[in-house]
């Protein structure tokens, strides 16, 4: 009875001992199978860009520039492929000098031209899954993506072409790539939109999330693919809203043909009798800026009439520049013309001008009226012989009847007068009695000055005498499109310009002043 006990104790503990061993064998594979999990990789390669090469031309003689900027471009599936054909074209010996420790930040990037509509994803495991395989995907980037439809994105390219996807960059099939059981790899469809949009190249990255727990991710997660546009660059042409300006804030617009998808930027450059900061100013500088999706842009710009301008008119041309315009080029309307008009509010000069009406023998006489000032304009011709400066004698009584008629005009009474001297742009060269046309504008003025006083009976106090040869001329020597007039037109400007002006100014209102202290002197 005792053998019997014995004997069923010892079957026991053997069975023990091999289920021990059974649970211990077991965990061993459970453990080792931890690493060795399956491997989910994007198929990647490298894109030669502009940097790769910048790299490589730091590590490699001068020799090997050329061949290495014909690599520019091109692309590779891995490291080895792309150091094989760095050796057909520099030589095994210089491609050795080539360290793997050279980034290439083109590393897992692919390229699609907008036009070409679509690019199939790859995914990649490194052993065969015994079941479907879920691979949950997340896109990123600058491009925009658009609805997920498996039967608008399919593997062949989109379906159809509606309005509604056109403000997207992108649409995808699906978020979830499955790679089927006993298979190695699946694609997945990324359908690019042809749109009509000038773009810079926009950039989709694709990542692998999180997978199941026999399956781990592998080296390359993420994938970069840039879309490349294809559209040629709009044109920007001026919207003119008006030509005169008067006073107060003018806009400036732009328009831009197609719509663009990215920044334009329009510097724009002046010319004219017009002069920034003293007949206009820009609230926010004068570049145009045209924002994506937009038509057009405008700036600001303020006339000035603070300072009343010496001319009734300023001519300003407004123009751009092919050469600094960014992200567009320039249509047909790239340069506009105003003129800047005097004033509105103008002093009374009612009387000259009546004279001058009822009076042909001053037909050429011309006035005009700003804020304060009646400008009377004399013609050199009427006044002087070429190049000289004394008042023809015939012309002396003529003109003390002019200016006796208005010494005493009611709306000029107590005014300033100032008696400008102007020349055309023709220098002095022959020698003779004056140096240049500084000294003849001066001398014209102050023969016009002396007769007012000694023939008419000015009072020289309120007379002031300037010269400023041909810096300020009355008729522009630009014409519309803002290039120099010649022939007829050239003449004609150099005659308006060539005379003398009388001002009539407005004087100043004193203001009165409290004195805290007594005059001593007063009684």
């Amino acid at each position: 009875m005792l053998a019997a006990k014995k004997k069923k104790s010892t079957e026991v503990r053997w069975m023990l001992t091999f289920a021990d061993l059974i649970t211990l064998l077991f965990c061993f594979f459970v453990y080792l199978s931890l690493f060795n999990k399956p491997q989910v990789d994007l198929k990647t390669g490298f894109l030669v860009n502009e940097k790769t090469i910048n790299s490589l031309k730091d590590r490699l003689p001068d020799s090997t520039v050329g061949s290495l900027n014909s690599m520019k471009e091109m692309f590779f599936e891995n490291k080895e492929k792309f150091t094989e054909k760095l050796e057909k074209l520099i030589g095994q010996k210089q491609t050795s000098l080539y360290k793997t420790q050279i980034l290439i930040e083109s590393m897992a990037k692919g390229k699609v031209d907008e036009s070409h509509g679509i690019m199939n994803v790859v995914v990649l495991i490194n052993e065969k899954v015994e079941e479907d395989l879920r691979i949950p995907l997340f896109f990123a980037g600058n491009a925009r993506r658009g609805p997920v439809d498996p039967e608008l994105c399919t593997s062949e390219g989109l379906t159809r072409h509606s309005e509604e996807i056109q403000e997207f960059d992108y649409v995808i099939g699906a978020e979830v790539a499955i790679i089927p059981e006993g298979k190695f790899e699946t694609s997945f469809p990324l359908c690019v939109i042809n749109d009509e949009l000038y773009e810079d190249p926009e950039e989709i990255l694709v990542q692998i999330g999180k997978l199941r727990g026999d399956v781990e991710r592998g080296n390359f997660v993420s994938m970069s693919i840039i879309i490349e546009d294809d559209e040629p660059l709009p044109s920007v042409n001026f919207e003119i809203e008006r030509r005169d300006l008067y006073k107060g804030i003018s806009n400036i617009t732009a328009h831009i043909s197609p719509i663009s998808g990215v920044k334009t930027e329009i510097p724009l450059k002046f010319a004219g009798t017009a002069k920034e900061r003293k007949d206009f100013r820009f609230i926010d500088g004068s570049t145009i800026m045209i924002y994506p999706y937009t038509e057009k842009g405008t700036i600001e710009m303020e006339i000035i009439q603070d300072e009343v301008p010496l001319y009734a008119t300023r001519t300003l041309v407004i123009q751009m520049e092919a050469d600094t315009i960014i992200n567009a080029e320039v249509g047909r309307t790239t340069k506009q013309v105003n003129t800047i008009i005097g004033a509105q509010e103008m002093k009374d000069c009612s009387g000259i001008n009546r004279f001058l009406r009822e009076n042909a023998a001053f037909s050429s006489f011309e006035l005009n009226a700003s804020k304060s000032r009646c400008i009377l304009s004399l013609p050199s011709s009427f006044l002087f012989r070429s190049g000289g400066a004394e008042i023809s004698p015939e012309v002396v009584p003529k003109l003390s009847s002019f200016l006796n008629e208005i010494r005493n005009r009611y709306e000029l009474e107590g005014d300033a007068i100032r008696v400008d001297g102007h020349t055309d742009d023709v220098p002095i060269t022959k020698i003779g009695k004056y140096k240049n046309n500084w000294e003849l504008s001066t001398m014209r003025a102050t023969n016009v000055a002396t007769l007012m006083m000694e023939n008419v009976g000015f009072n020289p106090e309120r007379i002031a005498i300037s010269g400023y040869a041909e810096t300020r001329p009355k008729s522009p020597y630009l014409n519309k499109e803002g290039e120099r007039k010649s022939g007829k037109e050239l003449r004609e400007a150099r005659n308006a310009n060539r005379r003398v002006e009388l001002i009539f100014t407005r004087p100043v209102k004193k203001e009165r002043t409290r004195k805290f202290f007594p005059d001593p002197d007063a009684g």
